[in-house]
Order: structure tokens, then C-alpha cells, then sequence
């Protein structure tokens, strides 16, 4: 895997990939309200964004701010549909594609083929060994409070420019990560079916 992402923005950048972009983003949603209205006139949709990303003048839409109370108390800020798309073709493209194989095996998180099952199993598994070598073992549960909303953004991006050599993505990704204009702070994306870009519909 090439240490730096050079030339390959528009590599990746094709209208066929949006769609497959958009496929995966209305998984499990296609009843939703906003998805159905997208899916009327997806072939515009998606060319529309494909030039606007294209010719650089894409913006990233707002978001809308709710709350959820299970497993516990926390907002959520639900970025619209469009930029959930733009969202999806950036992981899929770049981001897991020149990162993930750098995380430790220990990372699970929406990663393909790992997940909570296998944290869960996985973590049996290294109890048993702890307790075949060891005898007695403990086991220390962590969590750190208001993770996402204390991320700094500089620093987040300074971290990806040292892999990300490419102008263009660069650009992109600084689109994403400052769209709220906070120094702190990465939104806690969920889909939400009342929220749909304002200058689309």
C-alpha cells in the first residue's frame, strides 16, 4: 500500500461510483421520505453532484441537531442525504481503501468483517488465554467522555495531509471536516427522514 494518496481523486470520481455510493447509502432506508424523493430523479442527482465535485464548488449542507436516549442521552447531527453520498464515495474510495490497513488489528469499529460480534468474541477469546497463562486477570473498561465532540480539527486534518498528497482530496476533505465551523468537534452522523439538502429539492 503506497504511503501517500497521490493522483487519485479524479481517478475515482465517475458518475458510476456515485451511484454505487448512493446504492450503499439508501441501504435498509429506501422507505424513507427523502430517499424516495432522491430515487425520482437519481440520474440528475447524481450527475449534478458528479460536476459539483468535479469543478470543485461543491458545499457540504448543514445538519440537523436531535437527540437520542438509548443506550444513553446524546445529540446526534444528522448530515442530508447528498452529502451522505459524498460521505460514503470518500470512505469507499480513499479512506478505508489507504487507512484502515494501517489501524492495529484491534480496531473494529465500522470496519468490513469485524464489528461488535467480533470485538465481543474476540475479547473471549483473549480471556481465555489470560486465564490459562495467568490464573487471575483483570479486565479494565474504558470510555472517553464526548469523544467526537472533542476531536480537534486541525489536528485531524494535519494527520491526514501527511498521507493525503492530492490536492483535490484534500480539498474535499477539508469541505467535510469544516463544514461546521467549530475548531472542535466531529458530528455524530445518523440518517434522519425529515432531512434532505435544501438545494435539491
Amino acid at each position: 500500500m503506497p504511503k501517500t494518496v497521490k493522483n487519485v481523486y479524479y481517478k475515482y470520481l465517475t458518475y458510476e461510483n456515485l451511484m454505487k455510493a448512493h446504492k450503499k447509502s439508501q441501504k435498509g432506508k429506501t422507505n424513507r421520505k427523502n430517499v424516495i424523493k432522491f430515487n425520482f430523479k437519481q440520474e440528475e442527482y447524481i450527475q449534478w453532484l458528479y460536476e459539483k465535485l468535479k469543478t470543485k464548488t461543491y458545499k457540504h449542507g448543514g445538519y440537523t441537531e436531535f437527540y437520542v436516549t438509548e443506550p444513553k442521552l446524546r445529540k446526534i447531527e444528522a448530515s442530508c442525504y447528498m452529502d451522505r453520498i459524498v460521505h460514503r464515495w470518500c470512505v469507499d474510495s480513499f479512506l478505508e481503501k489507504y487507512f484502515v490497513p494501517q489501524f492495529i488489528d484491534n480496531s473494529y469499529a465500522c470496519i468490513k468483517g469485524k464489528g461488535m460480534h467480533r470485538a465481543a468474541l474476540d475479547v473471549q477469546k483473549a480471556m481465555k488465554k489470560c486465564k490459562k497463562q495467568y490464573g487471575e486477570y483483570y479486565i479494565l473498561k474504558m470510555d472517553i467522555a464526548k469523544y467526537f465532540a472533542n476531536i480537534n480539527k486541525n489536528k485531524l486534518f494535519e494527520i491526514l495531509k501527511r498521507k493525503v498528497k492530492d490536492e483535490n482530496l484534500v480539498w474535499l476533505l477539508h469541505e467535510i471536516i469544516y463544514s461546521k465551523k467549530e475548531e472542535k468537534g466531529i458530528p455524530i452522523r445518523k440518517f434522519n427522514k425529515s432531512n434532505f439538502c435544501k438545494y435539491i429539492l
